[in-house]
């Protein structure tokens, strides 16, 4: 993310989940996943751009994009870039060598090259679930995207039914408590310098006088960073768990 940034990239805002989302029977969840489901990796292996790789070509499938040339080029041009396509003055030249090209590739279709590696971000594939070839359902398409696809057709396979199964984890703490709790806090200041946290209540503060309620190191709970106030907030609501 710093490297797009200093490049000039947009990239979009990091997902974060809701801070609080609760239970049928009121207790505050901490994390929630979906297991059970996986999908298959075409092939597996180290990959680079220096070691040449086998590829097995279908014939059909070139023949296939060398009948519909017109149409993927209307499709790249217009649709895809929004272009009008009469402003391609070379369109018979690039037709014309892309045509020379497809057929090369279905003249030997059996070929040792080097690759050219593209890497594919899918939504929400994180490194581990990738490892394990785990994909979450946040990334599964509903009928609306479907119907805005060109490729959604009745018999389509492009898709794969799969068994999910939700896990959560949540406090025995019910809502009112919790609440209790943030109530509690409210009460309190904390020395903050960034990192270090502590817990210095009004009662401590009026002791040492005005001049260190008003010190600029020593917050209120809602003065700190929300980030702060969320790891406070759980630290003590595990706390009053184990006691309770």
């Amino acid at each position: 993310m710093v490297q797009a940034y200093l490049a000039n990239v947009i990239y979009p805002n990091k997902h974060e989940d809701e801070q609080y989302k609760y239970t049928n029977d009121g207790h505050l969840l901490t994390t929630e996943t979906y297991v059970g489901a996986s999908v298959e990796a075409l092939e597996s292996g180290v990959f680079r751009s220096d070691i040449p790789c086998r590829f097995k070509i279908v014939p059909e499938t070139i023949q296939f994009l060398i009948d519909n040339i017109d149409r993927i080029l209307h499709q790249s041009i217009e649709v895809e870039e929004k272009l009008s396509i009469d402003l391609v003055e070379n369109i018979a030249e690039i037709k014309e060598d892309i045509i020379q090209r497809l057929q090369h590739l279905k003249n030997v279709p059996n070929r040792l090259e080097n690759p050219n590696i593209y890497h594919l971000d899918v939504g929400a594939m994180y490194p581990n679930i990738i490892l394990t070839n785990r994909l979450q359902p946040s990334a599964i398409v509903n009928s609306t995207i479907c119907a805005q696809c060109d490729l959604n057709r009745p018999n389509a396979r492009c898709q794969r039914k799969m068994d999910w199964i939700w896990r959560g984890t949540y406090v025995p703490a019910t809502r009112n408590e919790l609440q209790r709790i943030q109530l509690q806090l409210e009460n309190e200041r904390f020395s903050f310098n960034g990192q270090l946290i502590e817990k210095r209540s009004f009662a401590d503060s009026s002791k040492k006088g005005t001049n260190a309620a008003n010190n600029n190191s020593t917050l209120s709970f809602h003065e700190l960073p929300q980030e702060t106030q969320t790891t406070i907030e759980r630290k003590r609501l595990a706390d009053y768990c184990r006691k309770a």
